[in-house]
């Protein structure tokens, strides 16, 4: 029952922000001006509607994502714990790292409201791509982004202090569920969540060097 609470709370707030943003940052009217600079206004209308008729899309897909990415998570916790106590008579179940990864969800979900009050309260003038490209409390944003490729953008996003917050959070509940030295559980998650990321994170530049 606790994984289907923490599960709605995440999805229930991340709903809450993407509603937020578009009323209160007006993303229509900046994929508006964006469009418009590539396309006549008539295909920048229809592509508009066409966003309006699909807008549910982005709303059901938000608990599928969530589910996606902790079920990873949550895989690649059960996986480094199976290796490191491969001796052990009784393993925890899966839904018990399920839930150590959807309380490290809350974490990801600060992200969107750190990111939201920024554009909100301190940078108010913004075009699209500067929402789509700013990450809080990252390194990223000490960089000149026209000067770096587009598939080093992800990678450079990650280093940030929420995803090492996520790690520890991460850290900390293998090390209250295994009830082991905190050390053992901080190199059980660098080697199976940190081999995650690195492959995920490989598998996103090949898309993205792919795809430009």
């Amino acid at each position: 029952m606790k994984n289907i609470f923490h599960f709605t709370l995440i999805v229930f707030f991340l709903t809450l922000i993407v509603l937020i943003t578009k009323y209160y940052l007006n993303t229509q009217e900046l994929i508006y001006n964006f469009y418009l600079e590539q396309i006549a206004q008539e295909e920048v209308e229809k592509i508009l509607e066409n966003q309006q008729k699909w807008v549910w899309v982005s709303y059901t897909i938000i608990p599928l994502l969530v589910l996606i990415r902790s079920s990873l998570v949550a895989f690649c916790l059960s996986v480094g714990n199976f290796f490191y106590n491969i001796d052990e008579v009784e393993l925890p179940k899966f839904k018990d790292f399920f839930r150590i990864a959807l309380l490290g969800e809350f974490i990801l979900v600060l992200v969107s409201y750190f990111k939201f009050g920024y554009f909100y309260f301190i940078k108010t003038d913004f075009t699209l791509q500067d929402l789509q490209q700013y990450y809080p409390l990252s390194y990223i944003n000490f960089l000149d982004l026209e000067k770096i490729q587009p598939w080093l953008v992800y990678p450079l996003q990650t280093i940030n202090i929420f995803e090492i917050a996520y790690f520890f959070v991460l850290v900390y509940g293998l090390h209250k569920l295994l009830k082991n030295k905190y050390w053992k559980s901080f190199e059980m998650v660098a080697v199976s969540y940190g081999t995650g990321l690195v492959i995920w994170l490989g598998l996103v530049m090949f898309l993205t060097l792919n795809m430009t």
